[in-house]
């Protein structure tokens, strides 16, 4: 049995420390909220329809003395259909297989039952803390970069360094998906970045001045006039092109100017529009699971942009709390002991309106 906790990497002697609160925790990197980047749709079950109601044709011709003008503008319907899947994950710890050397549980025990049944621990409530992180991280990892049938890389295909982390890909269909997807079908415009061609990630990753400006502006200028005019639409960016604005508004000593708090955090601006930093969702996965290829390794598509609004990406879930809530229980039967964690959630995604969303790589 896989233990959660692995403690064999430390020595284990007299002078080791003791107290499991003073442990020095490794930091997640913080993301921006779900609900500023998605509208959050919940008591979704499967196949629930999703009907959008189009923009009315042109109306308003002359209106004769006795005959009622009658244009034939419509407002046309179309649907897409939330298919949520289930999402989780469980954690066992066998405390008791555990090296009773290690003090930060062991020194504190009391009880036989406690050799078995940490409920209640200060290492029982570090396990929590960590796998809370861990659910948390999953969340934008499958709205994102969600894919069926995710690839693995080779000589001329982008895709998963290792097969084997399909698993935490495979569940649905996200964002990216879809989005690469209406790209090709032109339904969805498209900024192309050349500096993803590069074939080392240096120099992907490396951005004359003033480029992110450039290629904001040329994004912008794509947009339909009901976007560019709907301040609740919003830039998406992958880390090294936030950096790049961000470093060109300090440039032009226009940061003051182009920033905002919005519920404490320092935002800042493109055109009137919150400019977002997606590093930690968007980079985190590409930069640690995904290659352009097998033969030069590059990034795939580390710079990326995205405009819309959180409601034209919203997420669904049968029920907001199972997003942020874990189980965990002892478990005993008549041949096994031990510690279960547990959490479970459903999701899917959607970009609902093509023509209401550009996007950049």
């Amino acid at each position: 049995m896989a233990n959660t906790f692995d403690e064999s990497n430390l020595t284990l002697n007299a002078l080791e420390q003791q107290d499991v609160s003073a442990f020095i925790q490794l930091k997640i990197a913080q993301q921006p909220s779900i609900t500023s980047i998605h509208n959050l749709t919940t008591g979704v079950t499967m196949k629930e329809q999703i009907v959008i109601v189009g923009r009315m044709g042109k109306s308003g011709i002359a209106d004769p003395n006795c005959t009622l003008p009658n244009s034939g503008a419509k407002s046309a319907f179309s649907e897409k259909f939330w298919e949520p899947a289930n999402i989780g994950d469980t954690f066992v710890n066998c405390v008791a297989a555990m090296n009773g050397l290690f003090k930060g549980y062991f020194n504190k025990i009391k009880t036989y039952a406690e050799k078995f049944n940490m409920e209640g621990s200060d290492l029982a409530k570090l396990m929590v803390v960590r796998i809370e992180e861990s659910l948390m991280q999953s969340i934008p990892r499958h709205a994102w970069f969600g894919d069926k049938a995710v690839p693995t890389a080779a000589a001329a295909v982008a895709g998963l360094k290792v097969a084997g982390d399909a698993k935490f890909y495979n569940v649905i269909n996200g964002l990216w998906k879809q989005i690469f997807a209406a790209v090709t079908a032109t339904t969805i415009k498209k900024i192309a970045i050349s500096e993803n061609a590069q074939i080392t990630t240096v120099l992907q990753l490396t951005l004359a001045a003033g480029r992110a400006k450039a290629i904001l502006e040329s994004v912008f200028a794509a947009a339909s006039p009901n976007m560019r005019a709907d301040l609740t639409n919003q830039f998406l960016l992958s880390g090294a092109l936030y950096e790049n604005y961000y470093q060109s508004l300090v440039a032009a000593n226009a940061l003051d100017s182009q920033s905002d708090i919005i519920n404490g955090l320092s935002v800042i601006k493109f055109r009137g529009f919150n400019v977002i930093n997606m590093e930690t969702v968007w980079d985190a996965s590409l930069q640690a699971d995904f290659v352009d290829n097998t033969t030069n390794n590059a990034y795939y598509l580390p710079n990326r942009v995205v405009f819309t609004s959180p409601t034209n990406i919203p997420i669904a879930t049968l029920e907001e709390a199972s997003l942020s809530s874990v189980e965990s229980y002892f478990f005993k039967s008549d041949t096994t002991r031990a510690n279960v964690t547990t959490y479970g959630y459903t999701l899917d995604a959607k970009v609902l309106v093509e023509e209401e969303i550009v996007v950049a790589y």
